[in-house]
């Protein structure tokens, strides 16, 4: 067994070239209505402007639809044989792939398998430790999961969320559809836990902040809006709790215990973790479009920016506020932080410079 753990900011390939399959979702769950999925934009597409890959993808969700589960499956097993692709390289989203297919790519062909586990904070004790094995090594952003993947002998590379700089990139050109609040203080994403709470404590305050997203007054804003609202906001507010670490994803942890009794071990761990609050996706693609993040901490946060210089973090609601009250009055300070958090994103947390120390990983 190998363990393998990424720290270093650039790496240099020991392949020329490499034939890689992308399996994963090509849209937002799944749903064609809710646009390109965040593994298409970030993952995907990034691996097809990398010169030194040759990459096609297996849709799932798409290939699901068109001819249901045990085809698809079928196809993706004949696409590998017949392909023979250097790397197999997925994003499970669920249970869309069959264990057996897995396992027979990575023991019966030459195909080297990977997957990039999401939220392992609470999903590894309900998802990813029972999947984990049947590949050829696997990733994980949460700190603490990297041992426990090593107890159970799997391949395991720790590596974190990145930005996709083709995509997120500094705007100057404002919202369209949704102009910016008067104090430019704004977060996207979904509303869920305590996020309303801290942005109904600036209105308090008279410092009023826009929330995008579901389950906001203002709903979903168009990818292109959001880049715009990144670049644009003076204070880009950045929440790091998960989404089941409130009651609510208490009571839906709950609730499968007693719906899968002999797993309920699994799942009051499951919601353990949850309150560990976790690095997203928005941590490295505030900076990459050029804006001022205030972020609340989260699990190892301080080894990819450092606060106060790069991104500002704040510890509870009224650091929050008097925070948001400084930096909109000091903004060459602002800026400052801005500019530096966006040179270190392109310098260290790009998804190419992520990708190429994973398969460095796979192929020594």
């Amino acid at each position: 067994m190998q363990n393998y753990e990424v720290n270093s900011a650039f790496c240099i390939l020991n392949f020329e070239f490499m034939k890689v399959l992308f399996c994963g979702l090509k849209y937002e769950y799944g749903k064609p209505e809710s646009g390109l999925s965040f593994e298409y934009r970030n993952f995907f597409e990034t691996l097809q402007a990398m010169p030194e890959l040759e990459v096609e993808m297996f849709a799932v969700d798409e290939r699901l639809l068109a001819v249901g589960r045990e085809k698809m499956n079928e196809e993706l097993k004949n696409s590998v044989v017949e392909k023979q692709p250097d790397l197999l390289f997925c994003f499970l989203y669920t249970d869309e792939i069959n264990k057996e297919i897995i396992e027979y790519i990575t023991k019966k062909t030459k195909t080297k398998t990977f997957n990039w586990f999401a939220d392992d904070h609470w999903r590894f004790e309900i998802f990813s430790r029972l999947w984990a094995p049947l590949f050829t090594a696997v990733s994980t952003t949460d700190s603490e999961a990297v041992l426990k993947y090593r107890s159970i002998g799997v391949n395991i590379i720790k590596t974190q969320w990145a930005a996709n700089i083709h995509l997120y990139k500094p705007s100057l050109l404002p919202a369209t559809s949704y102009p910016l609040p008067a104090n430019n203080i704004t977060f996207v994403g979904k509303n869920y836990g305590n996020r309303s709470k801290y942005i109904n404590a600036l209105k308090v305050f008279d410092l009023p902040a826009v929330g995008y997203g579901a389950g906001w007054e203002k709903g979903r804003v168009s990818f292109e809006d959001m880049l715009k609202i990144f670049s644009n906001s003076k204070i880009n507010l950045n929440f790091t709790q998960s989404a089941f670490a409130n009651f609510t994803g208490k009571f839906k942890m709950l609730a499968k215990t007693i719906l899968h009794p002999y797993n309920a071990a699994s799942y009051m761990k499951a919601y353990a973790g949850a309150q560990r609050n976790q690095i997203k996706g928005r941590t490295f693609e505030i900076p990459a479009c050029g804006g001022f993040m205030l972020t609340q901490d989260a699990d190892n946060l301080g080894e990819y920016y450092e606060d106060g210089k790069e991104v500002v973090i704040f510890k509870n609601e009224d650091d929050m506020i008097e925070k948001c009250k400084y930096y909109l009055s000091h903004e060459n300070e602002r800026v400052g932080i801005a500019k530096a958090g966006y040179k270190r994103t392109l310098k260290e947390h790009t998804y190419e410079l992520r990708f190429r120390e994973i398969f460095n990983k796979i192929f020594v």
